[in-house]
């Protein structure tokens, strides 16, 4: 450091900090010159959600809320007790400022890295993940900087987001435990299983000085093989309400799969046939010739239906409908 840098640094300051980026909980302020003196009667410049916080040692200090204060030993008084020297100009504070954020931090994500085994009264043990988001903020700066800061040794703020992160997936795992809704249900109570989480987590973080203003539940699902499963004994249920129609389309989705593959039906001409064969089938069977006869409306709404889950094919749709026109 040179000579006019070391003068500099005997003037009184005026610390502030601003987080233009809105993302950090924690930020130490520096000089430029690596001297960081604190000078009695500097001005600190605390803003709204923000705390200045002082540390000697490692020892937490003063703190002081949003306002703008000249550091002298009535409002400094442990930090001015620890240590203050004479020193050339003024009298020097040894010590470390941390401005500490106190809004709310939202849009943080969580997620099950394993899955989550729970006993389901419909498909017995299941294994589960989710994920989502959640808010927090500090409301305890003492308390988050002694445990989180200090003790925890936790100082940047992706550490103590994965940190609080894991502490969420760790209640939703406690959560599911406890719950006696089955999984096929889950869906509806997402709203409550958030406030079960968000209950549990906020009496284990009160020590930390740390609060979840909220808790989302975005997604629960279960492994690519159960949900093969439930598509399955959908089908079963389609099946017994109306069989003829159920192998209907079945048979319909075979031979389109078929038609695509190499030597598979010869193309166009037979993807016409298959739909007129399909279309007659359906209006002679027997659930037809039970029902009261369709409008030219409904009729063309189930093609449309046909066309849009790919049963069907363009030209396939466009024969259909000027046979249903022309009746």
């Amino acid at each position: 450091m040179g000579f006019i840098d070391m003068v500099k640094d005997q003037f009184l300051d005026v610390i502030e900090y601003e987080d233009k980026s809105n993302k950090l909980i924690v930020a130490k302020f520096q000089r430029e010159s690596g001297n960081d003196e604190l000078k009695q009667g500097s001005k600190v410049i605390v803003r709204e959600s923000q705390c200045a916080v002082f540390l000697k040692g490692g020892q937490l200090a003063d703190i002081l809320p949003p306002g703008t204060y000249s550091l002298k030993t009535e409002n400094m008084p442990l930090l001015s007790t620890l240590q203050a020297f004479p020193y050339l100009f003024v009298s020097p504070v040894i010590a470390d400022l941390y401005f500490v954020s106190t809004r709310q931090f939202v849009d943080n994500s969580w997620a099950t890295k394993n899955p989550v085994m729970k006993r389901d009264n419909t498909l017995n043990m299941v294994r589960i993940r989710a994920f989502g988001k959640f808010a927090f903020r500090i409301v305890d700066v003492a308390a988050f900087m002694r445990e989180i800061f200090g003790t925890k040794g936790i100082v940047m703020t992706y550490d103590i987001v994965s940190y609080l992160s894991s502490m969420v997936t760790e209640a939703f795992t406690t959560a599911i435990g406890e719950t006696t809704v089955s999984v096929l249900e889950l869906a509806a109570e997402y709203r409550t299983l958030s406030g079960m989480m968000q209950e549990k987590l906020n009496v284990q973080t009160e020590a930390i000085g740390i609060q979840f203003s909220d808790i989302i539940v975005e997604n629960i699902s279960l492994p690519t093989e159960v949900e093969k499963l439930l598509d399955e004994q959908s089908g079963i249920g389609m099946a017994r309400q109306d069989m003829d129609a159920f192998m209907q389309y079945q048979a319909a989705r075979a031979m389109r799969d078929a038609s695509k593959q190499e030597g598979g039906l010869a193309g166009l001409g037979a993807g016409l046939a298959l739909g007129n064969t399909m279309v007659q089938n359906m209006q002679n069977s027997p659930a037809a010739d039970h029902s009261p006869s369709k409008s030219k409306a409904e009729q063309l709404r189930e093609l449309k239906a046909l066309l849009d889950e790919g049963v069907l094919t363009k030209e396939e749709f466009d024969s259909e409908k000027r046979l249903i026109l022309e009746k």
